[in-house]
């Protein structure tokens, strides 16, 4: 428990989904806990806030009504949405729930393979045809893997593609890290996008995975040419945003490869308009936003800030501080 006394404020859901991970604890600690609109409520010398409210995006009324403020806890991996100019310029310490989704998000990355290569979504839309045809399957030890995006997240899709008998998982970051740490880590081997189309071929692969946040540099980065670059059978996996993806692209990617896939948890925008042409192909299925989504969640988010906050009061360092000063 924190070592001095901290003014912190919960930003809830409204649904209250998880609020049992925090009960017994907020009243021990004197949390206060408001809903978005009860924000204009809180104490003015508010300290720290953990926002378990999804997609909550108004960090700079947030810091207008709390001007002590030093600290921002999010139940999300991705914080792009908050990064506004008044906010890079706070100096306010921003911290992520990286990690707590790995697992959910990488057992989702196997389910949506296994659609893909043991035939599911062909069998399924035959049915729902009412028809059926025999096809050989593909073998979880004839796949190849490519993740595009090699941070948290991509680690664990690598384990998990690993655990079923994929015997190839190779890794894509900015930067190529050193022999030693590709050599403790899940990938056989690490890429950077440069590489891609001058001597790593894509066309390689018949699994493969983004993870990629939202920024700059990665926005559109999965374009034509490279989607124009993917195996005749393959399947395509977004899990990380649906802006760094060519959609459109896309949508003619899976076209041309009827034998292909496209699972998609994310996609630019969210939801799509009912006239994309990603809703016609039939070898495109689209999740909204939930690979991570697992029911116990909360609980890892919870646990994470209830850690967090001790290390804030003690002075210690946070776990998975972001940076958010200006690119």
């Amino acid at each position: 428990m924190p070592a001095k006394p901290i003014r912190a404020c919960v930003i809830d859901r409204e649904d209250g989904a998880g609020a049992q991970y925090l009960e017994r604890a907020a009243g021990d600690l004197g949390l206060q806990v408001l809903t978005l609109p009860q924000l204009a409520d809180i104490h003015p010398d508010t300290e720290a806030v953990y926002v378990r409210a999804s997609y909550w995006t108004d960090i700079d009324e947030l810091l207008r009504l709390a001007p002590e403020l030093k600290w921002v806890q999010l139940s999300m991996v991705g914080y792009d949405r908050l990064l506004t100019p008044a906010f890079r310029e706070s100096g306010v310490t921003l911290t992520n729930a990286r990690g707590v989704l790995d697992d959910a998000i990488a057992e989702f990355v196997v389910g949506g393979t296994l659609l893909w290569s043991k035939g599911l979504l062909t069998s399924t839309l035959d049915s729902r045809a009412h028809s059926s045809h025999y096809r050989e399957l593909l073998g979880n030890d004839e796949l190849r893997a490519l993740v595009l995006g090699a941070g948290s997240i991509g680690s664990a899709v690598a384990r998990h593609l690993r655990g079923i008998g994929v015997p190839r998982v190779d890794g894509v970051r900015r930067t190529v890290p050193p022999t030693a740490e590709v050599a403790a880590g899940p990938f056989d081997r690490v890429f950077t996008f440069a590489q891609l189309g001058s001597g790593v071929d894509i066309a390689d692969y018949s699994v493969v995975v983004a993870v990629l946040p939202s920024s700059p540099t990665t926005r559109g980065i999965i374009d034509s040419a490279l989607l124009d670059g993917l195996s005749e059978r393959v399947v395509f996996i977004n899990v990380g945003r649906g802006d760094t993806v060519d959609n459109i692209a896309l949508a003619g990617a899976m076209e041309q490869r009827p034998g292909s896939a496209a699972v998609l948890d994310v996609t630019a925008p969210e939801p799509l308009p009912a006239d994309h042409p990603l809703f016609a192909q039939p070898n495109v299925v689209i999740s909204p936003h939930m690979s991570g989504d697992t029911r116990d969640r909360h609980r890892g988010f919870a646990e994470l800030f209830f850690d967090n906050l001790a290390r804030f009061a003690a002075g210690e360092p946070l776990r998975n501080v972001v940076e958010t000063s200006a690119p």
